[in-house]
């Protein structure tokens, strides 16, 4: 029994747990290993944002980037 309110508890705690937020900097310094993206290509992709990030919105944000077609 306390081993399933333990993993209750476990279970909430990480669900209301935000995750970290990161500069569009720091994002690209570590682009090749978190999107597998080159630095240029992150470089387009968020030229003119600023602000704070979590690697899964900028995830998001590149993949839907990608999708966009050349004007």
């Amino acid at each position: 029994m306390a081993a399933k309110n333990k993993e209750a508890a476990m279970a909430t705690s990480t669900q209301g747990k935000t995750e970290k937020k990161y500069t569009i900097e720091k994002l690209q310094e570590n682009c090749r290993q978190l999107f597998g993206v080159s630095t240029s290509t992150f470089a387009g992709a968020t030229y003119g944002m600023t602000g704070a990030y979590t690697v899964e919105e900028m995830r998001t944000y590149l993949e839907t980037w990608k999708k966009k077609g050349v004007k």
